[in-house]
């Protein structure tokens, strides 16, 4: 716990107007959150603060590069990502539910801890399909064994010349379709 203590934020004393904090993720960070998508990662975030009366607006700028298991070849790459993101901070006794940017913190509390967001908007910023890019010829950087393996393994589909006679109750809606 005294690892993520980097990422307190004093709100106590905190004059209002904008402030900015940079923080600089490894491999450490990913590790105590369990690296469960991505183990590795050089992460560079800058955060701007922005105090005002009622509340806090917090400004995200992730920039970096993560390291992610391809879905295709099974071998680890390093993905870029980038994302802006926004969170409100509120004051308040109750929390309400007022959707996914705004938290709610008492209003005697000291200080706000932005690493568990840090971490969230670096893993949201990962693409849903984690695969080796393509090389400037267009080829793809995975592991020519594993993709050579998997063309082996596939199913191959069955030509249309090898297909059961289609069902003759479809051609008039086939047709309606412009499809024969």
């Amino acid at each position: 716990m005294a690892y993520l203590n980097a990422y307190n934020i004093a709100l106590k004393g905190l004059a209002i107007g904008k402030h900015d904090f940079d923080y600089q993720v490894g491999k450490q960070f990913f590790e105590y959150f369990d690296g469960e998508i991505a183990g590795d990662g050089r992460v560079e975030v800058k955060l701007e603060l922005e105090k005002r009366s009622a509340l806090i607006v917090l400004w995200f700028h992730v920039k970096g590069t993560v390291n992610i298991q391809c879905d295709r070849c099974l071998d680890l790459f390093d993905q870029p990502i980038e994302s802006q993101n926004k969170v409100f901070v509120k004051y308040g006794e109750e929390k309400f539910e007022d959707g996914d940017d705004v938290i709610w913190i008492a209003p005697d509390e000291t200080h706000i801890n932005v690493a568990k967001l840090i971490y969230d908007f670096i893993i949201l910023s990962i693409p849903i399909k984690h695969v080796h890019p393509d090389d400037a010829r267009g080829e793809s950087l995975c592991n020519p064994e594993m993709l050579e393996r998997l063309n082996f393994l596939s199913v191959k589909q069955e030509s249309e010349e090898e297909s059961p006679e289609t069902d003759s109750r479809w051609d008039e809606l086939k047709k309606l379709l412009g499809n024969k």
